[in-house]
């Protein structure tokens, strides 16, 4: 049920990029399951070395995972097939964001331009603090160290802020109030979940 799920949240994703590659049903099918693949490898992986608390290898892992799952797609898809892919990867944590956010504006739903208008001020505001990764907007980790964490937890603020100042010129007041409270409650889950670590795992780096 999990990986059916994941795999439905994926093409929601993805699916703009499938339709301007123009690709076939079989590689539309290949590529969707080398990118679930890639996220159930980097999920087990990280259990792994929690598991272990070896916190060390956690960022060469990923990498390593990554480099793979790459490769894969180099082989299936063209070459400029696969530059595209990486120019769309670069929003995909974007979107990620926007689908977890759908379900607040559900009484006041954002328009197709107002959400293509949300992710680009979600990309300028990952591009003010000098973030230009994808996977998550600042790239948090249960390896990183406090200071880090807090570090990065400064630049989520100020990312939902440039964010929330660009939304007040295409979202009605009643919009800007909600994506408020989700940033809101996005950043208080980043927090709770990053104190539970710390209380489950310890510090990174220090014995226990």
């Amino acid at each position: 049920m999990k990986t059916f799920f994941q795999m439905a949240l994926l093409e929601r994703l993805y699916a703009p990029l499938v339709r301007k590659l123009n690709l076939t049903s079989e590689q539309s099918r290949r590529f969707y399951e080398v990118i679930l693949d890639d996220k159930m490898k980097r999920q087990a992986q990280v259990a792994d070395l929690l598991r272990h608390e070896d916190f060390s290898r956690m960022a060469k892992s990923i990498e390593d995972i990554q480099k793979e799952m790459d490769t894969s797609l180099q082989t299936l898809l063209e070459a400029a097939d696969f530059v595209q892919y990486r120019e769309y990867q670069s929003g995909v944590g974007d979107r990620g964001l926007l689908e977890l956010m759908k379900g607040d504006f559900a009484e006041s739903p954002l328009t197709e331009e107002q959400q293509q208008h949300l992710l680009k001020a979600m990309e300028s505001g990952r591009k003010a603090v000098g973030n230009f990764t994808s996977d998550s907007v600042v790239g948090f980790s249960i390896a990183d160290t406090s200071d880090v964490m807090n570090e990065k937890l400064s630049r989520q603020e100020s990312i939902d802020r440039h964010v929330l100042q660009q939304a007040a010129g295409f979202l009605s007041p009643v919009q800007l109030q909600i994506l408020g409270s989700a940033q809101a409650r996005m950043m208080t889950a980043r927090k709770n979940g990053y104190a539970k670590a710390r209380e489950m795992f310890g510090e990174p780096g220090q014995k226990r």
